[in-house]
């Protein structure tokens, strides 16, 4: 009894500090690690091997119809420019290794950056990498 009580009292305190959220919804973002909109740029860690994530997101803007001006690929990071057209907004993606199956992804679309069209650059990624 007294070890239920416990168990108890800690759910309790989860759900007061806001975790249990994050608890109980653990795998709704399967192959996300978690992803955050700051300053213009969203930050994505996918599940995933560099050279997978670096694949799928060339592969996702060209679906998008995004023409690549520019790319550049180094051990452990690399960066990728496009555009839709001349007068479309610029789309640059960092990608940069965190482990072995972890890639950290930032994504910037336009100068002033537009979370609507990151979030949509960031579920294709992840569609591609995980066959949603």
């Amino acid at each position: 009894m007294l070890k239920l009580k416990y168990i108890f009292l800690s759910f309790l305190c989860l759900c007061i500090t806001g975790c249990a959220p994050a608890l109980l919804l653990g795998g709704a973002a399967a192959g996300i690690g978690g992803y955050k909109y700051y300053k213009e740029v969203l930050t994505v860690v996918y599940e995933a091997p560099f050279d997978n994530t670096w694949d799928a997101s060339i592969k996702a803007l060209e679906d998008m119809g995004y023409t690549i001006e520019h790319q550049t690929k180094e051990l452990g990071s690399g960066k990728i420019s496009t555009r839709e057209n001349e007068k479309s907004k610029k789309v640059s993606l960092t990608l940069r290794y965190k482990s072995v199956q972890e890639t950290e992804v930032t994504i910037r679309v336009g100068l002033l950056g537009d979370e609507t069209a990151s979030n949509v650059i960031k579920d294709k990624i992840a569609g591609l990498l995980f066959k949603k």
